[in-house]
């Protein structure tokens, strides 16, 4: 697997390369390597970005939940500016799409020496920028849960589950890093972004004469990219753990051994009388519980967190990371709240998996009409001792109620009722399971676009991030044999079922 040490030496190695090859329009060795060395290193990072746009929109996401509960609970005016992160995150998509073309033309930028004050200026910001994001993932790592970020008071031992955002997000889905090395990382790019800065004379500057044209029409072409790769179709390289290949059940069950293998190999302890934190390690391999030996708890000492090894799972005497993905939060309910995740994963044969992690529509009042039958009382007959009353009919009465119901968009409709539903009705009767699955929010209207389009195939429901990292559309069709994905379509570009029958026989 690539690892940063190993993309590090890469993009030495292409600035080393490119530094001799253009030594003769250099004003300073030094400073076009570092101007090589980071400008292949933006590039880099702006397309594995690219690809999937709207995966660093979901992580902008994050982010801007995250910030939105953090200045809300300060007590200042800068509190006054949580209103502003749900507006950014209604336009994540777009946002994102803006922050990966800067970084790939910044990077040609810098790697031509186009416009030197304006590139250094550009490229220190968007460091201080990147090294604030991943500032706030690591150093969450030492706030509890209970405390705000700002509440430096209460900050104590680093604890990797209490971060807020679990990755920044730097290289996508290519490659995941520790908070704390992507942290590390931005703090080092910092040293270059300030000698830009101050030593912008120093840059060489390559291609004069076409320097505009270049960067406006790397520009054009990589809004394009990133836009193909969002609104007009799936991502052209797919990292995600769901990518076509991929044997889901396989990756759930190992990701679920290695979850079980986690150890407990230390201990956050708080003490109740005196607010003192301290870390203690367990001494013995395999760990073994001694910290009340330490820390009695007749001294005011309790256990706050708990220190874990990473997942594992041993294979010839050899412990194995195993990296937990969304595969392992692959849980799906029925409309009677049965958990049919693993019937899923487990289905024997060809399935179509039609995910939908949002219904676009609203729900609307329905005026309907109410028969109800008036009837009056009877005697039937009486006797002596006993009278028999019955009923007779009179009338049918007519009154209307309301009730609530899903309208979908024309569009959406249209597109489940000309589209998905011939193509799910055809492999259907071709003996593949079929179903939708929605989120776990739209799952009363996932039940009225059934109804209202005429679908046959039941609607599940599950976690919207658990979809959004299945597929990136919406709808999307996912193909499936044996818990292995086989196929991926984008909404634009939907099969029909005899298509889909004749390319998965």
């Amino acid at each position: 697997m690539t690892s940063l040490p190993t993309l590090l030496i890469t993009f030495a190695v292409i600035g080393g390369v490119l530094t001799l090859l253009t030594r003769r329009q250099s004003n300073n060795l030094l400073m076009s390597f570092l101007q090589y060395f980071c400008g292949v290193w933006f590039i880099f990072s702006g397309l594995v970005k690219a690809v999937d746009p709207i995966g660093t929109a979901y992580k902008m996401e994050d982010y801007f939940v995250q910030f939105e509960s953090t200045f809300a609970g300060l007590q200042n005016f800068f509190n006054g500016l949580a209103p502003l992160f749900p507006a950014l995150s209604k336009q994540s998509t777009g946002f994102s799409i803006f922050m990966v073309t800067l970084e790939i033309v910044l990077g040609a930028m810098l790697m031509i020496g186009y416009r030197r004050k304006l590139t250094a200026w550009l490229f220190f910001l968007i460091v201080v920028f990147f090294t604030l994001l991943t500032g706030f993932t690591f150093l969450t790592g030492y706030v509890p849960s209970e405390a705000n970020f700002f509440d430096f008071a209460k900050w104590g031992p680093y604890i990797k589950t209490q971060m807020r955002v679990t990755d920044c997000g730097c290289f996508g889905d290519f490659i995941k890093l520790d908070p704390r090395i992507s942290f590390y990382k931005d703090l080092g790019l910092m040293i270059p972004a300030i000698l830009f800065l101050f030593r912008s004379k120093w840059m060489h500057q390559l291609l004069q004469p076409r320097q505009g044209l270049i960067v406006g029409a790397l520009t054009v072409a990589t809004l394009w990219f990133c836009c193909h790769n969002t609104y007009l179709n799936l991502p052209m390289v797919d990292f995600r753990p769901f990518k076509i290949g991929n044997n889901i059940r396989q990756m759930k069950e190992t990701e679920a051994e290695a979850r079980s293998n986690v150890q407990i190999i230390g201990w956050v302890m708080e003490n109740t009388n005196t607010g003192e934190v301290a870390t203690y390690m367990e001494p013995d391999n395999p760990p073994k519980i001694t910290y009340f030996k330490t820390y009695p708890k007749d001294q005011g000492w309790k256990v706050k967190d708990q220190i874990k090894t990473d997942p594992f799972i041993e294979k010839d005497g050899q412990k194995i990371t195993v990296t937990e993905t969304k595969v392992s939060d692959f849980a799906v309910e029925d409309a009677e709240n049965n958990e049919v995740g693993e019937d899923i994963l487990g289905e024997p044969g060809y399935s179509l998996m039609i995910v939908a992690y949002h219904l676009e529509g609203d729900m609307e009042k329905e005026t309907y009409t109410v028969q109800d039958t008036v009837w009056a009382s009877d005697t039937i007959r009486v006797n002596a001792d006993s009278v028999t009353i019955g009923k007779k009919f009179v009338s049918v009465q007519s009154r209307q109620e309301s009730r609530e119901i899903f309208v979908p968009e024309a569009a959406f409709g249209a597109l489940f009722k000309d589209k998905v539903n011939p193509a799910a009705a055809a492999v259907q009767k071709a003996g593949w399971k079929t179903y939708a699955i929605t989120t776990i929010a739209d799952g009363e209207k996932g039940l009225g676009l059934r109804t209202k389009t005429g679908a046959t195939y039941p609607f599940y429901r599950a976690d919207e991030k658990l979809l959004k990292t299945i597929i990136r559309a919406n709808p999307g069709f996912v193909i499936l044999k044996d818990g292995v994905v086989l196929g991926m379509y984008h909404h634009r570009h939907l099969p029909t079922g005899e298509e889909i029958l004749a390319k998965f026989k």
